[in-house]
């Protein structure tokens, strides 16, 4: 289905110097978009509601609607549930201290039989101060253990929180969120539709910032007369009103099209009057651009 375009094209204009007051004025400029954006959902699923309607504007990162995401928050609890106990492994320190205080007494068992036999040889056989030691060289590797279990430990929650932050990324991908500031102009889908990861959900444009596009003949002017200046754009609303509005060049182009002229950008900031933006994108407006 061809979707309803806002027309972002420019007509051809007619452009005027007035030396006495250092400024040129051009006539026909289109009024135009500077952002749009046709939020997509990003991943599969039923879409269990839309936040928004036609007309509403919203605000950068707005919720426009939900994906069923039921499954996503489960599993964001048991990663949660996983990272507890991970974070409690990795604090418990029982191990370490129970290791170091079985080496010292396998340490004191075997200074003590050893001892003995400085007071009297063969009190205790060889082969039991052979295993005495034994024991204390096994209870010394059993703290080094010990302390790698925990850094483990640390390192495994390290890991659940990660999958946390995954699963609570899962979560917010299934939230559909404007990505400008701006007014919705189409819903294009409703509660209870299947969506694709693509598939385009709401249309929003930004309406407080918008351009104006224009062309000078290049014979007559050189980019670097106009980048950067201040303009003033003047347009005719309804019951024959004029408002004005200033703004900036922000883009001359390289390119010098058919005809000698080369296009111009200017922004300017939009203005509200009861609850409705005075300007808006498809009118045409005069723009002049003070050249000092």
């Amino acid at each position: 289905m061809q979707l309803p375009l806002i027309v972002l094209s420019s007509v051809l204009v007619l452009t005027g110097a007035d030396q006495s007051t250092n400024s040129v004025t051009i006539s026909h400029c289109l009024v135009s978009l500077v952002e749009e954006a046709q939020v997509p959902a990003q991943e599969a699923g039923v879409l269990r509601s839309v936040e928004v309607r036609e007309g509403q504007q919203v605000p950068n990162n707005g919720l426009l609607g939900r994906i069923d995401d039921q499954r996503a928050q489960m599993q964001h609890k048991v990663a949660d549930f996983e990272l507890k106990v991970a974070h409690e492994r990795a604090a418990n320190d029982i191990e370490v201290r129970y290791a170091k205080a079985a080496a010292s007494v396998a340490e004191a068992e075997h200074q003590q039989s050893v001892d003995a036999n400085e007071k009297m040889p063969g009190t205790v056989p060889r082969a039991e101060l052979r295993r005495l030691l034994l024991t204390h060289r096994r209870s010394t590797l059993q703290i080094e253990q010990s302390e790698l279990d925990k850094r483990v430990a640390a390192l495994e929650s390290l890991v659940r929180k990660a999958e946390k932050e995954a699963a609570g990324q899962n979560i917010a991908l299934r939230q559909i969120r404007s990505p400008l500031e701006g007014v919705v102009v189409k819903v294009y889908r409703h509660s209870g539709e299947w969506v694709q990861p693509g598939d385009p959900v709401v249309h929003v444009v930004r309406i407080d910032r918008l351009r104006i596009e224009g062309f000078l003949n290049a014979a007559d002017y050189s980019p670097s007369e106009v980048a950067g200046r201040s303009v003033t754009v003047r347009v005719n609303l309804a019951h024959g009103r004029t408002e004005s509005f200033p703004g900036k060049v922000v883009y001359v182009s390289p390119l010098v099209e058919a005809g000698g002229e080369f296009r111009i950008w200017a922004d300017v900031l939009n203005r509200e009057q009861n609850g409705h933006w005075l300007l808006r994108p498809g009118l045409t407006a005069e723009m002049t651009i003070h050249l000092k």
